[in-house]
């Protein structure tokens, strides 16, 4: 989750509570999935060619049912919707189709939901459990910007430019 979520749209969670959100990621990364198990979605293992903070997922293209002005595509992957931007705006996968589709996943800021949501006709947010959350603190380090990591209770308002990691756990039905 981005600073500006945070500082923007005054997102908040807190570890061992529920937090309604949608999700979203970028990228132009997918390919067929025609020889996949549709009910078996695929996460990252440890080993794979994705980056740690990427998810590879398979889902079917959900079309939207009106025009998007984000434009992208909607993934579903195990009955979770999850908006994907990307920078071709003709490159879409076909509705209906199985595809797989690596990137790094994020929280929807509510305009983002909102577009979605109207351009799809269903809802998008589910409920989710949130068991941890990690905060990205920025520092410097030498010439290089880092992050510590630091477990903490609650996503809260700050004044530097910090990230949060989210453990999430399988969502309720549709809010």
């Amino acid at each position: 989750m981005t600073p500006d979520l945070v500082g923007s749209s005054d997102f908040r969670a807190e570890a061992g509570s529920r937090a309604t959100l949608s999700l979203e990621t970028y990228g132009d990364s997918w390919s067929p999935a025609s020889d996949e198990d549709p009910r078996q979605p695929v996460v990252a293992l440890p080993g794979s060619a994705v980056e740690p903070t990427e998810l590879l997922l398979t889902g079917i293209v959900l079309p939207f049912l009106r025009s998007c002005p984000l434009g992208g595509w909607v993934l579903e992957v195990d009955d979770v919707p999850i908006h994907v931007g990307t920078s071709h705006p003709d490159s879409p996968p076909d509705a209906g189709g199985w595809v797989r589709f690596r990137g790094r996943v994020s929280v929807a800021d509510g305009y983002v939901e909102d577009e979605v949501q109207a351009a799809l006709q269903r809802p998008t947010a589910r409920s989710w459990l949130v068991r941890s959350i990690v905060r990205l603190k920025p520092s410097t380090g030498g010439r290089r910007r880092i992050f510590r990591p630091e477990t903490v209770p609650s996503i809260k308002r700050t004044t530097d430019a910090s990230s949060y990691l989210l453990d999430l756990c399988a969502p309720a039905s549709p809010v």
